[in-house]
């Protein structure tokens, strides 16, 4: 599963990441999450959060996290995040993605 991130940068979004979960920019690792500037088409991870300009986010047809109705950039939280992904229809997520800890 592919998802876009295009008014956060990386380093916001994995502050709010538990400790708990692997991620990587590498696509060969075996991770929960790959961090990208570009779509990766071949990737081991369960899911790939790709960080661009809207435009190009677009493009590729991906749904985009942080980005609302109207064009509303919506803040993202620890507490949202989970409430975020629900609300796109996003097919075949896995439960995982809520990043909630695992236990």
């Amino acid at each position: 599963m592919i998802i876009g991130i295009a008014y956060h940068s990386p380093l916001d979004v994995v502050a709010l990441f538990p400790t708990t979960v692997k991620y990587s920019m590498n696509p060969d690792d075996e991770v929960d999450v790959l961090i990208s500037s570009n779509v990766e088409r071949h990737y081991k991870a369960k899911i790939q959060i790709v960080f661009t300009s809207a435009r190009n986010l677009f493009k590729e047809n991906l749904s985009i996290l942080d980005h609302g109705a109207w064009g509303k950039v919506i803040v993202l939280t620890n507490e949202h995040m989970d409430e975020i992904l629900r609300k796109k229809n996003i097919s075949v997520v896995p439960d995982w993605v809520n990043f909630k800890t695992r236990g």
